[in-house]
Formats: C-alpha cells, structure tokens, sequence
C-alpha cells in the first residue's frame, strides 16, 4: 500500500517525504529507492527539514541508486543548506547538490543537469550546478562551463564563476597531492569518501578531485 500512494502524485507533498522515510527504514531494495526518489522529488522544501531530506537521498546515493530527480529538486529552494554542527561547517545549495550527485555515476545525470542548467533563471541554482560540472570532471561538465564563461545570455556573475572553475582546473595543475592511483581508482575512492559528510571529507575529496584534472590533462597531452 505505501508504495502504491508514493507512486500517486495527487498525494499531499508532504506525505512524499515522510513516506519515502518510512519506506527506506523499511525496505533497502534498490527499486524501493527508485520509488523513494520519485517521491522525494515531489516533496514540499517549505515543508520539510533539509537535513531529514539531505540525509535521505544521501542514503540513497551512496548505496548506488540513481537519486537525480530528488537532488535536483533541492535547487527549487534557493536557501536550501544543511547544518553540520558536529563537524562546524553548513552546506550550502552547491555544497549540497554535490554531496548528492557526485556518489553517483555522472551517465546517470549529467544530461538531466546539463537540461537544468540550460533554462536554469535562478542564479543560486545555475552556481550550484557549474560546481557540479567542475567537480564531475568529465568532458560534458567542461564543455558546459566553457560555454557558460563566455556566453552573453548568462549574467555577469555567472560568467565569472564559470571563469573561476577554468581557473580553479589550470591552478590544479601546479598543485601537489598526496592522492595516488589512476583515474578509475581516483574517481571510485572519492566516490565512496563522500559516504562521510565532513569537512574532512570535502577536504579530501578536492585533493582528489585536484589530482583528477592533472590526470585527464596528462592524457590529453599525450594524444
């Protein structure tokens, strides 16, 4: 029955949230999941507490579903962050967006982010996901910040912060890390830190994601 009124969208959105929680403390069958991020992605944001919503989907990423359409829903909700007193630190939209996606395999929601992004009109959200383009580091979320640096319809803040990751990726390259192994290893060890929400962990995870960018421009060099 419960899944049954998760999957009806006529239902109160705040009934989204609680009930996807119930199912996953019920059930941790990976198309339970799938049924909980439909859900989830139809919640009310006014109504719920991010970090019951945060932790949730995180949950689901890290345990290999696929939570695309919940973590994009967070950038309906401008103001959108999670306090993390125990480690003294808040994570804002981005920050957030990140720790939701990034567990995940890019394929599975690159396109849907780079559709987000190309009729994106809130500023927050369309900064959100340039950093998720960054920290992806694949060719897709280059290419989009590329285009974003330059392109006229965006805003001048928006352009110069996809300026600033172009920036970021050159000054990593003259970075030195501790992170050894090649890409695959790299991108699966960074995959399964961000299991942990931490500074430490987002400390790490840009050390890896710093040794990525040399690696990609070492194999790009070389062809």
């Amino acid at each position: 029955m419960l899944r049954i009124e998760l999957k009806d969208a006529s239902n109160p959105a705040f009934f989204m949230q609680d009930g996807s929680a119930l199912l996953m403390s019920l059930s941790k069958d990976p198309a339970d999941g799938a049924i909980a991020v439909d859900a989830m992605a139809h919640a009310d944001l006014s109504d719920v507490q991010p970090p019951a919503y945060f932790y949730g989907v995180h949950s689901l990423s890290v345990n290999g579903v696929n939570t695309t359409k919940a973590a994009l829903h967070v950038l309906d909700d401008p103001k959108f962050s999670v306090s993390v007193p125990q480690h003294a630190m808040t994570l804002d939209q981005g920050s957030c967006l990140v720790y939701l996606l990034l567990p995940v395999d890019p394929q599975k929601w690159m396109g849907a982010a780079q559709q987000r992004f190309a009729t994106e009109k809130d500023e927050t959200a369309q900064t959100s996901l340039l950093s998720l383009f960054f920290y992806s580091q694949t060719n897709e979320g280059d290419s989009v910040i590329r285009k974003a640096a330059s392109d006229p319809s965006r805003s001048e803040a928006i352009r110069k912060d996809a300026q600033k990751y172009i920036d970021d990726a050159k000054a990593a390259l003259k970075s030195k890390t501790d992170v050894e192994g090649d890409e695959t290893s790299i991108r699966a060890a960074r995959q399964k830190r961000l299991a942990a929400v931490s500074d430490e962990a987002v400390g790490d995870m840009q050390e890896m994601t710093a040794r990525l960018i040399q690696l990609r421009n070492d194999k790009t060099s070389t062809k």
